[in-house]
């Protein structure tokens, strides 16, 4: 499996400990003959990466030896091994940084990125504090998403809210759904067929960053757009 461009967990200690590592993306999986064991895999695998120049990170083993996992590294190249007996597995990923693709908080980049990864992320609807009624500073953005659905006639969209974690998920979920049912009214009454809409209310349970500073709780108040059909 090949990707241009994606991230994984290097396994580098216990428990569950990993460096995440984002790139040039490339996962083989192989199996060996009868007869050759985990040791003798891990071991081959381990000196020939070696011989090349890498630095071994990380090792584990089960206790009887019948599974290996080890990471390693040279420069820009990560790999992590997995054996399972017979079977192993390799994940390579070459650090690069991600070329900018997706366009801003606009109609054409949003567009962008539901092609892409089927959702998008909107920030500027604001809503009054407590309630579900849409700020006057909220105009900009909700034309852009108007221009949206008006250029994407066959879409039909999920309208997802979500709110930090500030107050009870008991106040914030059916604030959330209310939130997104507002933006929906507004661009019924635009002339988007309701069809085309399905609001829905999350509230924190899904945050995109950490709500334990204020940038954090700011991006996890946001309006999601979720692919439907």
């Amino acid at each position: 499996m090949l990707k241009d461009y994606d991230i994984h967990g290097m396994p580098m200690g216990k428990p569950n400990k990993v460096q995440n590592v984002e790139g040039a993306y490339e996962k083989v999986d192989f199996r060996c003959p009868a007869g050759t064991s985990s040791i003798q895999t891990y071991r081959n695998a381990e000196n020939a990466l070696k011989a090349k120049g890498y630095q071994v990170l990380f090792v584990d083993n089960y206790k009887d030896n019948s599974r290996f996992t080890f990471t390693a590294r040279q420069g820009a190249q990560w790999i992590t091994f997995y054996s399972d007996r017979l079977d192993y597995q390799v994940i390579t990923v070459k650090e690069k940084q991600l070329e900018q693709q997706m366009q801003a908080n606009t109609a054409a980049g949003w567009g962008e990125q539901i092609n892409q990864t089927g959702r998008a992320t909107i920030y500027g609807i604001n809503f009054d504090t407590g309630k579900a009624t849409i700020k006057a500073d909220s105009e900009p953005v909700l034309k852009e998403l108007l221009d949206l659905l008006q250029k994407q006639q066959d879409w039909s969209l999920m309208v997802a809210g979500h709110t930090d974690n500030v107050g009870a998920d008991a106040l914030n979920v059916p604030l959330s759904q209310q939130r997104a049912q507002a933006v929906t009214t507004w661009l019924s009454a635009k002339g988007v067929d309701r069809w085309r809409l399905v609001p829905a209310g999350f509230g924190s349970k899904k945050p995109l960053a950490d709500n334990g500073t204020e940038d954090g709780r700011a991006k996890n108040r946001r309006v999601d757009l979720v692919k439907v059909y």
